[in-house]
C-alpha cells in the first residue's frame, strides 16, 4: 500500500541507476502510513457502501429482547451498518435513526413505533434498538455491516484510489 501510495504521490524516485542513503530527514514510510491508516478508517466511514468490504455478520450479534424491543450488540469488526432485518420482518432496514432525533424519540412509544412491515433501527454505535418483534425470541436473519478486514488489508474498490491525492492534500501536512 505505501509503494502504492507513493506512486499516486508521485513520491517514487525517477533514477534507478544509484543508490542514495540520507538519514537526516524525516521517515517518509511511517508518515505515509500514518496517512494511509487515515485514509482508509475515513473511507470505511464515508465511501459508498458498494466501494467496501460488506459482511453478514448476523450470528456474531448478540440480542436481548426487552418490551418488544431488540438490543443488539455490534461486534467490534463492524464500522457501519448497511442492512439489517429480524426474520419476523417484511423488509430490512438500510437507513438507520441517530439516537439524539425526532424519529427516535417516536420509536420509544409502542404506538408510534414501526412494526413488522415498517421497522426502525436506533444506532448508539455500539448497540442497535430493533424496534418492534411481537417474538419472544427473535431471530436476527440479517446484518450486512462495512468492515474492517480483522488482518489488517485493505479492501476497497479501486475508483477510491483517485481520492488519495485530494485526501492528501486536506490533511494537515507533517513536513
Amino acid at each position: 500500500m505505501i509503494d502504492l501510495w507513493k506512486q499516486v504521490m508521485h513520491l517514487e524516485n525517477q533514477r534507478r541507476d544509484c543508490v542514495v542513503e540520507w538519514d537526516d530527514g524525516i521517515d517518509i514510510d511511517a508518515l505515509l502510513l500514518t496517512h494511509i491508516k487515515q485514509w482508509y478508517a475515513h473511507q470505511l466511514n464515508n465511501a459508498p457502501v458498494q466501494q467496501l468490504p460488506i459482511v453478514n455478520l448476523a450470528s456474531q450479534v448478540p440480542i436481548n429482547t426487552r418490551d418488544g424491543i431488540v438490543i443488539a450488540t455490534v461486534p467490534q469488526q463492524c464500522v457501519r451498518p448497511v442492512e439489517w432485518k429480524l426474520a419476523e420482518w417484511h423488509r430490512s432496514v438500510t437507513e438507520f435513526i441517530d439516537p439524539c432525533s425526532h424519529e427516535a424519540m417516536l420509536q420509544l412509544n409502542e404506538w408510534s413505533r414501526g412494526g413488522a412491515y415498517n421497522p426502525a433501527i436506533i444506532d448508539y454505535g455500539f448497540q442497535m434498538l430493533l424496534m418492534s418483534t411481537a417474538s419472544s425470541s427473535p431471530q436476527l436473519e440479517l446484518a450486512r455491516c462495512v468492515v474492517r478486514p480483522a488482518d489488517g488489508s485493505y479492501q476497497f474498490h479501486s475508483d477510491l484510489l483517485s481520492t488519495i491525492p485530494e485526501w492528501s492534500q486536506s490533511v494537515p501536512q507533517l513536513l
